[in-house]
Order: C-alpha cells, then structure tokens, then sequence
C-alpha cells in the first residue's frame, strides 16, 4: 500500500446516490491451485462485465498453476499482470501486496477455488454510488466436485446499504463476497495492521483488514444475491463458518487475542491521516474512537472472568451483564453468544458458539 497517500483517481464519485462508471481489479491469489483453478478463471472470462484488469500473484507454486496462469494470460481480453513470490509469502501478504499494485477504483478479492457467477461484477457495480465503501454478498456452496449443498448467507438478508460503523467490530465477510474501494485500502500502509483476533499469531488477514477500514470510512452494500460458488473441501483455510476452529483454545489466550486485536484497531483510528475526514465523508473520527474505545473495554472487562475461580467467574460475569458490559458498542444491543459463551466457561462447558467475541 506504499506510504498510504491517496491516490488523485480513486475519488470522482457523482450527485448523491448516482452510479458512477469505475475500473474494477480483481486480485487473484494463488498457490497449488491446478486442480480448480481453471474454472475459476473461466468464470473470470465469462464475466458481462470485463474488469480493468485481473492481478494475478502466486505463492511460489510447484504444480501447474504457473502454466494455467500463463494461458489465461493470453486469451484474457483484459489486462493480466502476473507475479510470483519466492519464497512464498503466505495468503495474507499475497493478498495485499497483489492489491497493491492494483490500479482500478475498486478492488475484487478473488480465491483460487471457487466460481463466480458471470454476472458478478455487472452486479456489484450497480452500487457503485457515493459514500459507499465496501459491497459484500451471499454465496452458494459447492463440494469438491462442484455439486451444490446449500448456501451462505454471511448473515444477509435483504440488499440494503448499511451506515458505517454498523457492523459489530470483530465482525468479517469473506474475501472472495468483499468488493473494496482501492482508497480505502490505502488509507494506511498494510504493514501497521495490527494482528489477527482469530489467529492472533499472524497480522490480520486481508479481509477482515479490509472490513475494518471499509466499515469505518463509509457504508456497506449488503447484496442478498449467491454472487459466487464457494468451494468447500479439504484444503480450506476457514470453510463455510468463516473461522478456523477453536475447539480447545484457551479462552484466556483467545481473549488476549482479541484484546490486543482492539487495541490496534483503536490506533489506527488515531493515526489516520488528518485528510481523512475530508476522503470519506462519512468518516467520523471521534465517533470511530468511542465505539473502538468502548469495545476494548468490553474485552479488557471480560478477562476478568477468565481469571477467577469458576464460582467466583459467575459473579463476575453477573456483574458485568449488569453494567452493560455485553451489550455492543454500536447500538446498545445485548451481545449473547459472548454471555453464552463466558457462562459455558463458568460451567466449565464447552461453548456451541465459535465465532466472534
């Protein structure tokens, strides 16, 4: 993402809720990917609307991915610029230094193993209007063979466009349903995210660093359409939940995670340029700051519990409840699969809930 400057070609937005013609890059991500890529790039040539251009970045691959890329190459009728890392550098920085060197106004996300419906972009770029930051959308799931066995719905319900700052904090979709605005991405170097509350041993994945600037800068377009088919099998990284499982993790150490994951958030808030606000309209930095502020109290509060005696964690967690420390930072709502899951860990039961904090 460079020195996070704006780029002079990634505003030009038009009268108030008007589409606005804008390049879409698609950032394809690869490594060992021969066994599915190829449909994949088919659905990429087959879409109504051509994108401006398709970086392609592959993570040191051994098989054919490199000979599947290198014809696509040459029959895309767009422009394809390839890469390849070696040594390899693992998704999340595949992901983002190939969006780096994108240099269309938005930016598609694009995993080696699914299939997109052709009309995916034509779709998305029907939202293309001013304030708007991010677009997100529902998928059908696959199996390995490509039959379909159900859908995702990422929790989408109705297409709609959502304010910022809507969604709760550690809430995601994934990559491959996430259209990004280019700027929104440079809005602060990719190298001072902050690390990942899933996995909070890596620096936090592309998607969920994405979503966290989108939703914070501007709104969210949720389309309740199965834009993509998603493919499940054995070499997901997440899968259809859209977390690695935690079975077993320690809720102590899971909870750090998600403190120190905040604490970034909330400095990246502060050290957002000063030109900001005048970017992204929608953007409200103090707003930002409480919600951000108060969500990091929430975990801190929490980690409470997990060092107490069972018996004395239940008192704590009845406390808590009771000075509003579950109820979201956005909108005042009680946040129950974080009640459910400290009261299982007050029973010394398992949680059902894997997801979020």
């Amino acid at each position: 993402m460079g020195d996070g400057k704006y780029l002079p070609d990634a505003g030009g937005y038009g009268d108030q809720g008007s589409v606005v013609k804008q390049e879409i890059s698609i950032v394809l991500a690869t490594f060992n990917g021969e066994r599915y890529l190829h449909q994949q790039l088919q659905s990429l040539l087959s879409q109504t609307v051509k994108p401006f251009e398709v970086i392609v970045s592959d993570d040191n691959s051994t098989d054919d991915t490199d000979a599947l890329l290198a014809s696509f190459e040459k029959t895309a009728p767009f422009s394809v610029r390839r890469s390849k890392n070696e040594p390899g550098l693992g998704f999340r920085e595949n992901f983002l230094n190939a969006a780096s060197k994108a240099t269309g106004d938005w930016i598609a996300f694009c995993d080696q193993d699914d299939i997109w419906r052709r009309d995916k972009l034509e779709v998305c770029r029907s939202f293309f209007k001013e304030g708007i930051t991010q677009i997100v959308h529902q998928a059908r799931l696959i199996d390995d063979s490509g039959t379909e066995i159900g859908t995702f719905k990422q929790g989408i319900e109705k297409t709609c466009t959502r304010p910022p700052l809507f969604f709760d904090v550690w809430h995601t979709f994934l990559g491959f349903s996430m259209m990004v605005r280019r700027d929104v991405l440079n809005a602060l170097p990719y190298g001072e995210r902050f690390v990942d509350y899933i996995e909070p041993e890596h620096l936090i994945a592309h998607d969920r660093w994405g979503f966290f600037l989108a939703q914070t800068l501007g709104k969210t377009v949720e389309i309740a359409e199965p834009l993509v088919c998603y493919r499940q099998h054995a070499s997901n990284l997440f899968g259809k939940s859209g977390r690695r499982s935690t079975q077993g993790a320690d809720i102590r150490l899971k909870n750090l995670g998600y403190i120190e994951a905040t604490r970034g958030m909330l400095s990246c808030i502060k050290t957002l340029p000063h030109t900001t606000e005048a970017h992204f309209p929608g953007f409200r930095r103090e707003v930002a700051l409480g919600i951000y502020a108060a969500a990091l109290r929430q975990v801190e509060s929490r980690a409470n519990i997990y060092q107490l005696d069972r018996h004395l964690a239940f008192a704590e967690l009845a406390r808590l409840l009771l000075a509003g420390a579950y109820r979201s930072a956005q909108n005042g709502r009680l946040r129950w699969r974080s009640v459910a899951r400290d009261l299982a860990y007050c029973f010394g039961k398992d949680c059902p809930f894997r997801g979020g904090q």
